[in-house]
């Protein structure tokens, strides 16, 4: 009894491996037909079958960069009864660029519903981003000799990338860069227009008309920033945007 429950056991994981085996384990793996399941769908069809899915919704979402797709984790193939196989396949939780991505395929034989493989792909998506061409100084302002198009994996990260230099040039990097770095959000700002200590006008709109004073920058502040400002006439410390090198607006 017992060696009769260690055999079960033993078939069982085989099957398991079988059927959702990693992709290396997958791929050396060939299921055979048996007498009662004579007909069998390899592990290709499903990849072809989700690359497929894949392209048509990104052809549908418009993309238009390079790409690759990946088969991550696919399942090393599908034993049936004899009957017509069609196939039914979407995106449970759609598309993100560089992450796992499920496809799920229904299988029907004969009209009906057999079975559902869930594969977990990849897409790679490339475009030519904006990159430093050397390294690159802290407050540096960006020409475009600093600056070069190199084509880089989308990871679909938030933070915006570049894909022009006249996107960039004119700002500066808020910290130093190495050469290679994809110049982005995190590392791109606009130039300190106002200096710390240094005289600015203090600009206000009361009942439409412009009020103006003199005043003091009380730190280094970038175009549209919001930086603290001492009010020279009564000596207050208010908040103000930086509208350009001498102008500090004030709500």
């Amino acid at each position: 009894m017992r060696k009769l429950f260690a055999k079960i056991c033993l078939l069982g994981c085989l099957l398991m491996l079988l059927c959702f085996g990693s992709t290396s384990q997958a791929a050396g793996i060939v299921i055979q037909p048996t007498a009662q399941l004579p007909q069998v769908v390899v592990r290709e069809n499903f990849i072809q079958l989700s690359t497929n899915k894949l392209k048509e919704v990104m052809a549908e979402n418009g993309e238009q960069r390079r790409y690759e797709i990946e088969a991550v984790n696919v399942p090393a193939g599908l034993r049936m009864p004899w009957g017509e196989i069609t196939y039914k396949t979407f995106l449970p939780t759609g598309i993100r660029y560089g992450k796992n991505v499920q496809v799920a395929i229904d299988v029907y034989v004969a009209g009906k519903k057999y079975s559902q493989i869930r594969c977990t792909m990849r897409v790679h998506v490339f475009e030519k981003v904006v990159t430093a061409a050397h390294q690159l100084q802290r407050e540096q302002a960006l020409t475009a000799g600093d600056l070069r198009l190199e084509e880089r994996e989308d990871n679909g990260s938030a933070m915006q990338r570049y894909t022009s230099f006249d996107q960039v040039v004119g700002k500066v990097v808020t910290r130093n860069v190495a050469e290679g770095t994809i110049i982005d959000g995190r590392v791109l700002g606009e130039p300190v227009l106002i200096k710390a200590y240094t005289k600015v006008y203090i600009n206000a709109d009361i009942n439409g008309i412009n009020v103006q004073a003199e005043g003091i920058a009380m730190e280094n502040g970038r175009k549209n920033a919001v930086i603290s400002v001492k009010n020279l006439n009564s000596n207050r410390i208010i908040r103000g945007k930086v509208i350009d090198e001498n102008n500090v607006q004030v709500q």
